[in-house]
């Protein structure tokens, strides 16, 4: 199964991406319920930040995301460390952009 990982770029201030991977590759947290289906990460992407929503980069991005097939899509955090966790507008519209094109999304890898 081909999955993607997306997250908010307010993430980056404190993320490298290495508990999403840590996750995905001993299938624990979010990708617990894969089983023993074999799996294959297909992109990593970060939106392009708060007040953009889907422009032309994103969408390209998002666009990429089904091209390189993927069947789910996993949502990462969308904070900065110690604020609440709310899915920012950007993420919830990218999520029904890749929904409406077919990819499953998720909420949550770590």
């Amino acid at each position: 199964m081909k999955i993607a990982i997306l997250n908010c770029l307010r993430a980056n201030e404190v993320c490298t991406g290495s508990a999403c991977l840590r996750a995905f590759n001993t299938r624990t947290a979010h990708f617990s319920g894969y089983g023993d289906t074999p799996l294959e990460l297909v992109a990593m992407a970060r939106c392009n930040g708060c007040g953009n929503g889907l422009n032309d980069g994103f969408r390209k991005k998002l666009d990429r995301i089904v091209q390189v097939e993927a069947e789910v899509c996993h949502l990462g955090h969308c904070t900065r460390r110690g604020e609440p966790k709310e899915e920012c507008p950007t993420i919830t519209e990218a999520a029904r952009y890749l929904e409406a094109r077919g990819v499953r999304i998720l909420r949550g890898t770590h």
